[in-house]
């Protein structure tokens, strides 16, 4: 067990377990299990499983029917990789890239993929940000 982050929200007490595995292959099924039964014998309210490498489909599988949350992170610079065959110099684009967070996460949230389909950091509203500035120094440059 990584973290245990115990908090008040709405006069309600809560505690979740934070597990973080940085493997060279998915996450197998039984890393679930046991993560499942620590928030059982615990009383936590929530387990969530960070990993670098993603999750087998019974692992997610699991997770999906025991409550368990999985989030993958993901280096920023692997989430921007383009065709080399037909590379392209965006400008606005590589200094994004150097002005996001260091990491992304992402949510398994189904187990029907081999990829986690939601991305919850950066938020879009960072993301946004970051795109508006740069575009305004930009446009302030070449005006």
């Amino acid at each position: 067990m990584d973290r245990i982050a115990e908090f008040v929200a709405l006069s309600v007490d809560f505690k979740v377990i934070v597990e973080c595995k940085r493997y060279t292959r998915p996450v197998e099924r039984e890393k679930i299990v046991v993560l499942a039964d620590k928030v059982r014998s615990l009383g936590a309210h929530k387990g969530v499983l960070i990993s670098t490498s993603g999750f087998q489909s019974g692992a997610t599988e699991y997770a999906k029917q025991h409550g368990i949350a999985l989030l993958q992170i993901f280096d920023k610079y692997i989430m921007h990789i383009q065709n080399s065959s037909n590379p392209q110099t965006d400008h606005i684009l590589i200094e994004i890239i150097k002005r996001s967070p260091k990491f992304y996460a992402y949510q398994w949230d189904t187990m029907l993929s081999d990829f986690p389909d939601k991305q919850i950091y950066p938020s879009e509203t960072m993301k946004l940000e970051i795109k508006e500035k740069i575009l305004k120094q930009y446009y302030e440059h070449y005006d």
